[in-house]
């Protein structure tokens, strides 16, 4: 079963582009999986960016969409800022349930969580829009902060409880990590793009971040790792 793993929520800075990120990441590097990373986000686009760009404020045909599942055994996409409607349209305009049966591949929805009302409201729209057309994992980020009486309860949460989601927690950037970037002068999704140019103390964080993200990856690899016995028996 291939994965196609959409990384949504159109709340400014919710850590999409991170996750998203080490999503990929966890996926080559530590499940040794063929994964292709997409960014809806033309501010992504550089001469050393790796992967593809999908215009989500355009009508956009199947045909990426279809290639892109065919050559690889996952695909993740971050969705930019204010995308989620888009890509809900595209899924709606390309018949993407019929594309991912025939393909053989299942839709997973990761929903950073920052612990605020506004947040759960934008959840809740995602799952107005996708309804059990996908499986969900929500990402709970900012942990040490976060507010638990403002999810649990919540009518966001009780909405993705009932469609089965799943809970993980990405840990919160380490004081040591955030001076990292500070002094590299670039956030954390840059660094992720661009791990193997940062300065030594800086990769050296980054690095350790994303081993710690990978284990909490883990708990959700039903969600977002392909069946590597399934594919050996389709080729």
């Amino acid at each position: 079963m291939k994965r196609l793993v959409v990384v949504a929520n159109d709340l400014e800075r919710s850590g999409k582009s991170s996750i998203a990120r080490a999503v990929h990441h966890h996926l080559a590097k530590e499940c040794e999986v063929d994964s292709l990373f997409v960014t809806s986000d033309e501010n992504d686009l550089s001469d050393d960016f790796t992967g593809e760009y999908w215009d989500l404020d355009e009508a956009m045909p199947a045909g990426p969409v279809i290639d892109a599942l065919e050559e690889s055994e996952a695909v993740v996409v971050d969705v930019h800022t204010g995308g989620a409607r888009n890509w809900a349209d595209l899924c709606n305009n390309i018949d993407m349930e019929n594309i991912l049966a025939d393909l053989g591949a299942e839709m997973t929805l990761i929903v950073p969580n920052t612990g605020g009302v506004r947040c759960n409201e934008e959840i809740i729209d995602i799952v107005e829009l996708f309804a059990d057309s996908a499986d969900y994992v929500i990402a709970h980020t900012n942990v040490d902060d976060r507010d638990e009486t403002k999810w649990k309860g919540s009518e966001a949460e009780k909405a993705t409880r009932y469609l089965g989601s799943l809970e993980i927690e990405v840990p919160t950037l380490t004081d040591d990590l955030q001076a990292a970037l500070d002094s590299a002068g670039q956030d954390l999704s840059k660094a992720l793009a661009n791990a193997e140019n940062l300065p030594r103390f800086a990769e050296v964080q980054v690095t350790q971040w994303l081993e710690d993200v990978s284990r909490s990856f883990e708990a959700a690899s039903d969600y977002i790792v392909a069946d590597a016995s399934e594919l050996a028996l389709e080729y």
